[in-house]
């Protein structure tokens, strides 16, 4: 038996603007420059054996950065680069056999770095452990507001979306990021703007 529900015109009222501030969220969300959607992956989970999902705001940062000591160089150079950062987003898929995701899943998040705005930094590709690195810039009149990392090897998938400014001066120590913040290690050296087809 199906149950019809009447609500008071007042939680009928608050349930209607609740309702519409989540569709005004989800929208600016998504409409948010360099904010790549990675939901396109989310079928992969149930396969996955281990997951890492992250997603850090510009408040939340900014929360962060007040523990970090300016007095060593390395976090006070992290606290110059997260200044300006409005988001962190990772998500990171690994599986116990090869062949768990297809080239398809991974051209999802190929095809949005495709469109205008990016720009391509560095790509790696590695015959030898089948491992795919590719590095995007969002770029806007010569301003980066966005870096982003796509990983794929054979049994990992791995999309570290950065959202914010950044000084173009800055982006040869994107790599103190790593590690922290749920940014797994890459070891990419971001002191060079472009590195194609490295074989090893």
């Amino acid at each position: 038996m199906v149950k019809s529900m009447i609500l008071p015109a007042r939680n009928l009222t608050l349930l209607l603007v609740a309702s519409a501030l989540v569709c005004v969220a989800s929208g600016s969300a998504s409409a948010q420059p360099g904010r790549l959607q990675t939901q396109t992956l989310d079928h992969l989970l149930q396969r996955a054996t281990e997951t890492v999902e992250v997603t850090l705001d510009g408040g939340m940062l900014q929360m962060v950065s007040r523990f970090l000591n300016s007095s060593k160089p390395d976090e006070a150079r992290i606290r110059e680069i997260i200044q300006g950062l409005q988001g962190v987003y990772v998500k990171s898929l690994e599986f116990s056999q090869d062949n768990e995701y297809t080239v398809a899943d991974v051209e999802t998040i190929r095809m949005q770095l495709n469109t205008p705005g990016w720009s391509k930094l560095a790509t790696v590709r590695s015959h030898r452990s089948g491992e795919n690195v590719d590095v995007h810039l969002m770029l806007d009149n010569g301003v980066i507001q966005g870096v982003a990392v796509l990983v794929a090897d054979p049994r990992r998938v791995t999309v570290v979306n950065v959202v914010g400014t950044i000084d173009p001066e800055k982006i040869s120590q994107m790599g103190l990021l790593e590690g922290r913040f749920g940014i797994p290690k890459l070891d990419l050296d971001w002191g060079v703007t472009r590195r194609t087809n490295r074989n090893n």
